[in-house]
């Protein structure tokens, strides 16, 4: 049986042979979250900005336990990248190169710090308790569509010729320009999910819930809204001046009012288990158990 290495390389033989000669195409190596690292097969047609990749870790899975063969697995891989190719917007990324271009579609991020090292070591950040704030740009199409995002790396930084200061001061105010952060109680989210409104009728539905999900308004990257002061303290406005935040995933926050501290690390123990198993490895934030406390006006780890 071929090792990933030799895998890799027969896989990309066989998708060059069949692209031929108008594409550019190549092995990428990538370095993600929690420093989940994955290899593809990236193709770019000549003169294009960008173009598909199509990763391959899982296909070798398939191949070592059977479940795919080799030759499929390419028909697939192929498949794949004419599909993408085919939903590939036109994007120009020269204005990339410009900060005063990219710099109004700057966002913060959060990541594990302790599990992310190897990928802050490429990109500028701050630490954040537990975690590090990383940025991304939204990319845009043509009609200025979002159509993705690019993590911002320690090269741009000397392309701009702006330090990681800069890149805060900017992404936080362009979060708090798009607008306040999505602020929901579990019950809301579930009638926004499936249309059924909940009514007095409907028994333990209707009463005021514990929990609430706190992220943006575009629901990628959310957890990043606990950066924000302003936020915090309408979520205080609103449960109590002590409330209890679960960093659920890189997208989302759970929110719960104020509990006695021997319930503490009875939620560690739950947040482990569910990032364990119902999280994506590179989706996961933190094990940990967040206090905010309106008198401090800052969060803190409990448990």
């Amino acid at each position: 049986m071929m090792s990933f290495e030799e895998f890799t390389e027969d896989v990309l033989k066989e998708i060059r042979l069949k692209m031929g000669d108008a594409f550019q195409i190549g092995k990428r190596d990538v370095v993600k979250n929690n420093d989940v690292k994955q290899t593809g097969i990236e193709v770019i047609k000549e003169e294009a900005n960008i173009g598909p990749c199509v990763y391959l870790d899982e296909f070798y899975r398939k191949y070592e336990s059977g479940g795919m063969r080799f030759g499929e697995i390419v028909d697939e891989v192929y498949r794949l990248i004419l599909k993408h190719e085919e939903d590939t917007p036109d994007v120009d990324l020269s204005g990339f190169r410009s900060w005063e271009i990219v710099r109004e579609n700057i966002y913060p991020k959060l990541v594990n710090a302790e599990q992310s090292k190897e990928l802050l070591e490429k990109i500028p950040h701050r630490n954040f308790m537990d975690l590090a704030v990383v940025y991304y740009a939204v990319a845009r199409d043509q009609e200025q569509k979002d159509i993705g995002t690019i993590l911002i790396y320690n090269g741009h930084m000397k392309i701009w010729e702006q330090d990681e200061d800069d890149l805060y001061r900017t992404a936080m105010m362009n979060m708090c320009v798009d607008g306040e952060a999505d602020f929901s109680d579990i019950r809301t989210i579930v009638e926004r999910m499936t249309g059924i409104t909940f009514t007095k009728d409907d028994g333990d539905a209707s009463k005021d819930t514990d929990m609430y999900v706190l992220t943006n308004s575009r629901r990628r990257f959310g957890a990043a809204e606990i950066l924000d002061k302003k936020t915090l303290r309408m979520i205080a406005d609103q449960i109590g001046d002590a409330f209890i935040v679960l960093l659920s995933s890189v997208h989302e926050t759970i929110v719960l009012p104020s509990k006695d501290e021997t319930e503490y690390e009875v939620l560690a123990h739950m947040v482990r288990s569910i990032n364990k198993t119902q999280v994506e490895e590179e989706e996961r934030l933190s094990d940990h158990v967040y206090v905010y406390s309106r008198d401090e006006e800052m969060l803190k780890i409990v448990a």
